[in-house]
């Protein structure tokens, strides 16, 4: 079942709050009512947002005492943790740490692919590396990062390994985000489509050293590129 969106709003609207230091650590937040009239919410609205937030270990309940946020570093909702890196100083630094949780699954992944790869799974990658040629020419950067996620999601699916996949999934609508910031590069775009051809090329090939090799100059490229565009653009 769906979940209402009033409670995905409030969540967010509360993990902003959260984010932007207005709920500190220090201090309960307002009681579910007062949150309810501050959100134009009702209180079982506010009592799933939690309930939401808790299983992130975003937020925590003491009984008889409130509801408090939790230090950051015993959070572990990937979009929360990002949104809160990115409220500071060094939002190239959350980039990158990013890149360095993808090197370590995906690399590999793309070595585990190479070997146990179907035809379906060539023929997927063959479409999403024509797919996202076609998206750089046409400079359509959501179609083209579509691709580029549907491509690595072929990847994770074809190393036939359901932990990866369980292991990567969290981290889809952080990477969305990431990816629609680069991919707005058009020299960005030209790397990626480079990049994942070689992938490609190696994965088709049944070459696991190869794919390996790929993916991790794919990645070492990703992290240069964001480095010298995104990073340049910030300190501008």
């Amino acid at each position: 079942m769906a979940r209402d969106s009033r409670v995905d709003e409030t969540v967010d609207a509360l993990l902003r709050a959260v984010v932007s230091g207005e709920f500190s650590t220090d201090r309960p937040l307002p009681s579910q009512g007062e949150l309810a009239e501050t959100f134009s919410v009702s209180r079982l609205t506010v009592r799933e947002a939690v309930k939401e937030l808790r299983t992130g270990n975003v937020l925590r309940v003491e009984h008889g005492n409130g509801t408090f946020v939790n230090p950051p570093d015993a959070w572990t909702d990937l979009d929360a943790l990002a949104q809160k890196t990115r409220a500071g100083t060094d939002g190239l630094k959350t980039s990158q740490s990013i890149i360095e949780v993808r090197r370590i699954i995906e690399v590999g992944a793309a070595e585990l692919c190479a070997t146990r790869r179907t035809a379906k799974d060539v023929a997927a990658l063959r479409h999403d590396v024509q797919a996202m040629t076609e998206a750089r020419d046409a400079s359509d950067v959501d179609a083209f990062v579509r691709h580029d996620l549907a491509f690595h999601a072929t990847v994770l699916r074809g190393s036939a390994n359901p932990f990866l996949t369980a292991v990567y999934d969290p981290l889809q609508k952080v990477l969305l985000r990431a990816r629609t910031q680069t991919s707005a590069f058009p020299a960005i775009r030209d790397n990626a489509v480079e990049h994942h051809r070689r992938i490609l090329d190696a994965i088709a090939d049944r070459a696991p050293a190869r794919a390996r090799a790929a993916m991790d100059a794919h990645i070492e490229q990703t992290s240069r590129d964001l480095a010298d565009y995104v990073g340049g653009l910030s300190q501008a």
